[in-house]
Order: C-alpha cells, then structure tokens, then sequence
C-alpha cells in the first residue's frame, strides 16, 4: 500500500491551493468528490456537500484511500477531519495534483 504523496501538515507546500482550500473548503471538496467519481461537478454535490460537510470529507478520503491504494481506514479519517478538516481537505487536493488530476475546476489550471 502507498501512502499520501504530502503529508497532513504540508499545506505550505502551495499556497495556492492553500488559499482556496481554507477559504472554500465546500467548494473544494464538492470538486475533489465529482473528480474522484471521474464526473464534473453537479448540483448534488452541491447539496450533499452543504447539509453533511464532515461526513462528505470522510467519504471522499476514503474514495481517494481506496483509488490511490494509500493505507487507512473510516476511523482515521474521521479523527483527521475531526481535528484538521481545513488540512484534510488541503492534503486531498494535492493528492490529486499529484496524481495528474484536476480537483479544483476553475480555480487552477
């Protein structure tokens, strides 16, 4: 199994998506989720993400967890978002970045 390509507390590493990540954070999991799915963006997210914030980070960590082969599990998931939500989400979309996929729709390039 591999594991996270930055680490938890790496949200220096680009202050970019830095930027976006803790000033949008609903936005850029609604994105990381349609990415992850391979899908754009829908209104569904949209509302899944507003009424059930937490669990919808949870659920994405583990979607990417799972695709990425990275170590884990549901518990460990929801004690980092539990403690650090803002760099869950921060460690999630540079994931992506690493992986070659786009995460954050119209906010990167």
């Amino acid at each position: 199994m591999a594991n996270w390509e930055h680490g938890l507390c790496d949200c220096t590493s680009d202050c970019r998506v830095c930027c976006i990540s803790y000033l949008w954070p609903s936005l850029q999991v609604m994105q990381q989720r349609a990415t992850v799915d391979n899908r754009q963006c829908e209104v569904t997210d949209c509302l899944f993400t507003t009424l059930c914030f937490p669990l919808v980070v949870c659920l994405t960590r583990g979607q990417m967890r799972e695709k990425h082969g990275i170590d884990g599990n549901f518990c460990g998931d929801s004690c980092a978002v539990c403690y650090c939500t803002l760099c869950v989400i921060h460690q999630q979309t540079m994931q992506l970045q690493a992986k070659g996929e786009k995460p954050s729709g119209i906010f990167m390039s």
